[in-house]
């Protein structure tokens, strides 16, 4: 909304015409870096759709009756880590997109609405927020429901006032340190950065509340507001209005996030293939599984607190919980401890084997070593035939087995196959890891399947997880160098999924209904697009070059350089035969000093408008010094004895001798261009003698003319 004005300036005080067009998502650490949304956008005015993406955060979509909806790509302006927002440990947004919106027509019966659907309930606890920014001459209303639609209230939006009121802040870099440079004060803002908006909660059942510009609605630069909801959302709703103007509004968002992380093993082993879930307390559950070494990682999950932690307790072990229900679970495991969070590496699964007991820990493969998934293995005693586990492989094909006999033969069989014999170890050792186990070609059914973005292979490892009709992980594996993954399994009806390859890609991250039949192969591919590219938004600045006599000047450099380094290198455009000039590629919202390559022209600093052309500059340039010609001295004519005797003229009305021109050359009679001299004496010197030239002419005819009549 910014409509900078910039002052031309000139020794002729020149004014050009004005016409100003605005158009239009880690872990914790000591300096906080925040993951800021990535925006996607398509449609047309008035009727937008796209989705914000963000690390840890549910996929969210929405919905815009804007006139018109931009993807800023962030790097003129941005939200530093020395603003409120960025102090509460979501860092910078610098270089990541954000949206301008404006509303559906320029007055105050118009508003835009904004909705965003999130497809799961997103996190509480402050660790998510949302900025709008530019509110100055226009208002937001925010509204929000929950998970059963239900409208939140002002409180738990979470708007985050100075000092706990209800004022907003301001992102320049005047009062924000690492801010974007807001540029010169201008009549409707004479003190950049001082702007901030005015929250006002809602009465009655709607809840929410409004955002307000300055009272006199004037055009300012930075004026923000941030919200961090405490409670879970399923729909955010901001509606736009104008107040005066032509207003845009900016929309960020931003997740903190934090690790959980830690290892499974039994009897001091690592097992690996393991599923770990992380339910969070609003019910979303994240899902991973151990690597070789028996260590799972959740990267980035919303530092919230009070996630539960859970693992499938191998058969027969000692949960470490105390129970015997199947499953261990560490509970209570928070994140949100302090401002940049606390990464939790500790959470770990020791399981062992009760007293004088062993374990096993194998592998069931295919003919070609790929792990063989979600397929039943039974172990029994073959001296008494009794059933010692009854489990199935994990997604690395991994089975596991503990208060097993030690030093004892025991039979494994996979999918009701025959038996193959492994030996137990020692009592209270490690457990015994027997050689691969082939299951037979007629059970296992494949499901394979490629991954790429843009028709192209995904970067090699793309974790693909497989799921049974239950909604368990059964299997999960990563893409190789060509996009590919494969599961070996049993027959049975999965889903396959995984996620966007790229922030913002779009499309289907799990495949339902995948019918793998035993002793046959299905393919299920997993297709995307990337993100549309955000727009590069750049402006220009026109503007002419003339001296001061009001001529052109063509030919000189005209540079914008802006005043900080990091907007970019100069710009340098040079004057036309008019003297014209156009800076093109500026950065929108930008100070620029432009200077004229001319000796004693004043350089002239601007902002530049958010989009389109800037109000036209008018440089005024002394003009050329250029020294005063020496007339060549001319005789004067002297009469003779012949009375007809008189100087010889030009046809053109000239003199037989005149001055030298500008140049140095011989004068030809024709007209003097001008140069910048003083042509007073050489003017006053040929006057002179055409003047007598023309007295001699006279002079003559009459005697002529008497003659004549004498001869009469």
């Amino acid at each position: 909304m910014r409509r900078w004005r910039t002052v031309t300036a000139g020794l002729t005080a020149l004014a050009l015409g004005a016409g100003l067009a605005i158009g239009g998502a880690t872990s914790a650490s000591a300096e906080p870096v925040g993951n800021w949304g990535t925006f996607t956008l398509s449609g047309a005015s008035k009727a937008y759709t796209g989705t914000m993406t963000m690390a840890g955060f549910p996929d969210t979509t929405f919905t815009s009756n804007s006139r018109q909806s931009t993807v800023i790509s962030g790097a003129s302006t941005w939200q530093s880590a020395g603003t409120p927002v960025g102090q509460a440990g979501f860092g910078s947004s610098r270089g990541t997109t954000y949206m301008n919106q404006r509303p559906t027509a320029d007055n105050a019966t118009s508003p835009s609405t904004t909705t965003y659907t999130f497809a799961e309930p997103t996190p509480g606890g402050r660790s998510w927020a949302f900025v709008l920014g530019d509110i100055d001459a226009d208002q937001a209303t925010v509204t929000a429901t929950d998970v059963n639609g239900n409208p939140i209230s002002a409180g738990a939006i979470g708007f985050n006032g100075a000092a706990g009121g209800n004022t907003g802040y301001n992102s320049c870099s005047s009062v924000a340190e690492g801010g974007w440079p807001c540029g010169r004060g201008t009549t409707d803002d004479p003190t950049p950065g001082s702007d901030v908006p005015t929250w006002t909660p809602n009465t009655g059942t709607a809840g929410g509340g409004t955002l307000i510009g300055n009272a006199s609605a004037s055009d300012t630069a930075g004026a923000s507001a941030w919200f961090s909801p405490t409670a879970s959302l399923k729909t955010l709703t901001v509606t736009y209005q104008q107040r005066s103007g032509f207003p845009v509004y900016q929309t960020w968002f931003a997740v903190k996030t934090a690790t959980i992380s830690g290892v499974a093993t039994l009897d001091g082993t690592a097992i690996p293939g393991a599923t770990v879930t992380a339910t969070a307390p609003r019910g979303v559950v994240y899902t991973t599984t151990t690597d070789a070494d028996g260590r799972y990682s959740f990267p980035a999950l919303p530092q919230i607190n009070d996630y539960v932690v859970r693992i499938t307790t191998p058969a027969g072990a000692v949960d470490p919980d105390g129970t015997d229900d199947g499953t261990s679970i560490v509970s209570g495991v928070s994140l949100n401890l302090s401002t940049t969070g606390n990464d939790r590496t500790d959470v770990d699964f020791a399981f062992t084997s009760p007293p004088e007991t062993t374990s096993v820990i194998g592998t069931v493969t295919d003919d070609d070593g790929n792990p063989v998934s979600n397929v039943p293995v039974v172990i029994t005693d073959p001296d008494t035939g009794d059933t010692l586990v009854d489990t199935t492989t994990n997604s690395d094909g991994v089975y596991t087995g503990s208060d097993l006999p030690a030093d004892t033969d025991l039979d494994v069989s996979i999918a009701a196959g025959e038996p193959t014999t492994i030996t137990t170890g020692d009592a209270d050792a490690a457990p015994v890891e027997p050689e691969p186990i082939v299951a037979p070609a007629a059970v296992i059914a494949t499901v394979t399947g490629v991954v790429t973005l843009d028709g192209a292979a995904v970067p090699e490892g793309q974790v693909v997880d497989l799921l049974d009709e239950t909604g368990a992980v059964v299997g999960s594996t990563t893409t190789g160098a060509d996009g590919s993954y494969v599961f070996a399994t049993v027959a049975g009806t999965y889903t396959v999924r995984t996620v966007v390859p790229a922030p913002g890609a779009t499309g289907d991250t799990a495949n339902t209904g995948v019918t793998a039949v035993a002793g046959d192969s299905v393919t299920s591919d997993l297709p995307f697009e990337s993100p549309a590219v955000p727009a590069v938004i750049t402006t220009d600045q026109p503007g002419t070059v003339v001296d001061t006599n009001g001529d052109p000047v063509a030919g000189v450099d005209v540079v914008a350089t802006p005043t900080d380094p990091q907007a970019g290198g100069p710009v340098t455009v040079t004057t036309d035969e008019d003297g014209a000039f156009d800076l093109t590629g500026l950065e929108p919202t930008t100070e620029y000093t432009i200077t004229v390559d001319v000796d004693g022209a004043e350089a002239q600093p601007i902002v530049t408008p958010e989009e389109g052309a800037a109000t036209p500059l008018a440089f005024v340039v002394p003009a050329a010094a250029t020294p005063t010609p020496t007339p060549t001295p001319t005789a004067t004519p002297t009469a003779t004895s012949s009375p007809t005797a008189v100087p010889t003229l030009p046809a053109n009305g000239g003199t037989g001798s005149t001055p030298g021109n500008a140049a140095g050359d011989p004068g030809n009679g024709g007209p003097l261009a001008y140069t910048g001299a003083d042509l007073g004496p050489g003017l006053i010197a040929a006057g002179v003698l055409v003047l007598l030239g023309a007295a001699l002419l006279t002079y003559r005819a009459v005697r002529n003319r008497r003659r004549s009549h004498l001869q009469d």
